[in-house]
């Protein structure tokens, strides 16, 4: 779990950060002004800074400062690519500090990042107890509530009073959060929770039993992280209890630490709904680039390729009927846009929590219906130009027809391939990007050329 008193680093204020200073400070060696530098800073801000330097420079910086506890949280801020780079370069005596002053959770998570050689080498320097605490929580998934959760909460037994667990607050400095005293039975199964300001507006001298919440709202050490996202979502939690399966209480997890996670499910969604693999970044060589997103520009491809067939093969529809092309664009275009509105909805309820989202039959009549309606609005305008500019009344009939239909057949598309896909067990976002809306581009092209051979040809 981060700390600061301040707002996270803007890529605007990133031109204000003393780049120079740091480096005429290390390069100096003069370590105590350079904790005098960066202190005033947050945490992210600090990891801008280092991130900038070479990783000879990082490391040294970092190992140096008198400030351990400085040193500690810009390694937590660090970003992934950056901390990746440097963690092969840091000493076992400096992982072994850090590690032992982490949260249990960040240490996890950074310990995840380390090979397997280099991970036995300093769990032979921790203590034992630490050791197998830490061994415990890489065994499980990283995507579950057990890979993201810390030890480090505050748990108490239900006949203990309110003076007594104020005292053990106050005592109580490796805790992740104690805005929620967890409440356990003699076999640590959580029992009930109750909130600080509960506690300190009590009686002394009440047990817990007698002010605590029964209804725990928990969730299993197995759990996907998607689904605890959406819990601390909908109950507006800033943590929740893991339980095992015996309804044992193993740790929590914070707010915080599910923002990250929702902030990487979004960007891959993101990227997935454009045809982009997560992996494709811009800092991942050219060759990779090229082989990630080969395969969807060549879906892309095909489909305009297909496109192209369509169009050929209703040529003689087109010589009788040139005026027919001039509205290609706007069949199209409106058809995929609504797709993609379709889509995004479909896409944000499946990720908000999958158990919980509509049925196919629901999806069908929401969907169908929205793009019934908006076929119908934009068919009548698309039809009043049609007539107004081509003076037929029949190739208006023929415009509005083509529209409605396309934008109701891709509402539907948009909204029920989603949950197909989520049915078969495939990311759901692959559905989107170049394979969604080529599908409606040929739909839309057929549902006009057909339209218009049979409203207007025969």
């Amino acid at each position: 779990m981060r700390h600061g008193s301040r707002q996270p680093l803007s890529p605007a204020d990133s031109r204000n950060l003393p780049f120079d200073a740091l480096n005429r400070l290390l390069h100096n060696k003069s370590y105590l002004h350079l904790v005098r530098l960066l202190r005033p800073f947050h945490g992210s801000e600090g990891a801008a800074m280092i991130a900038s330097l070479p990783e000879h420079d990082q490391q040294m910086l970092l190992e140096n400062l008198p400030d351990r506890d400085l040193a500690t949280t810009i390694l937590t801020y660090l970003d992934p690519g950056t901390r990746s780079d440097l963690l092969p370069q840091l000493s076992t005596g400096f992982m072994v500090e850090m590690v032992q002053r982490l949260p249990r959770d960040d240490a996890v998570d950074i310990l995840a990042e380390i090979p397997a050689a280099r991970l036995a080498e300093i769990r032979e320097h921790l203590p034992a107890d630490l050791t197998s605490e830490i061994d415990s929580l890489l065994t499980h998934d990283a995507d579950s509530a057990g890979g993201l959760m810390t030890t480090q909460y505050l748990a108490m037994e239900s006949h203990t009073t309110v003076s007594a667990a104020l005292d053990a607050i106050r005592q109580a400095e490796q805790a992740e959060t104690v805005y929620y005293i967890y409440v356990v039975d003699e076999a640590n199964r959580l029992v009930g929770v109750l909130s600080l300001r509960q506690l300190v507006l009590a009686d002394p001298e009440t047990p817990l039993h007698q002010l605590m919440e029964r209804d725990v709202v928990s969730v299993n050490v197995d759990e996907d992280q998607e689904h605890i996202a959406h819990a601390i979502m909908q109950y507006d939690f800033l943590a929740l209890p893991v339980v095992d399966r015996s309804g044992r209480l193993v740790g929590i997890v914070t707010v915080d630490d599910l923002m990250d996670v929702m902030r990487e499910e979004t960007n891959e969604d993101l990227l997935r709904m454009a045809g982009v693999s997560p992996e494709a970044m811009l800092e991942a060589p050219a060759r990779d680039t090229i082989r990630h997103r080969l395969p969807w520009l060549f879906i892309s491809w095909l489909g305009g390729l297909l496109a192209s067939y369509v169009i050929d093969a209703h040529h003689d529809t087109l010589q009788r009927a040139a005026m027919l092309a001039a509205f290609f664009p706007v069949i199209i275009g409106m058809g995929g846009n609504t797709a993609t509105q379709s889509l995004a909805v479909a896409i944000r309820s499946l990720a908000t929590d999958p158990r919980t989202s509509p049925s196919f039959m629901q999806a069908f009549l929401k969907e169908g219906g929205a793009g019934l309606a908006l076929g119908v609005i934009y068919g009548v305008l698309l039809g009043s130009v049609a007539v107004v500019w081509h003076q037929s009344v029949a190739f208006g009939f023929v415009a509005a027809i083509a529209i409605w239909a396309s934008m109701t057949v891709a509402a539907l598309l948009g909204g029920l391939l989603p949950l197909l896909f989520a049915r078969l067990r495939i990311d759901p976002a692959v559905a989107s990007g170049p394979f969604l809306t080529t599908s409606i581009d040929i739909i839309g092209l057929l549902l006009y050329l057909a339209t218009a051979r049979l409203l207007l040809l025969t």
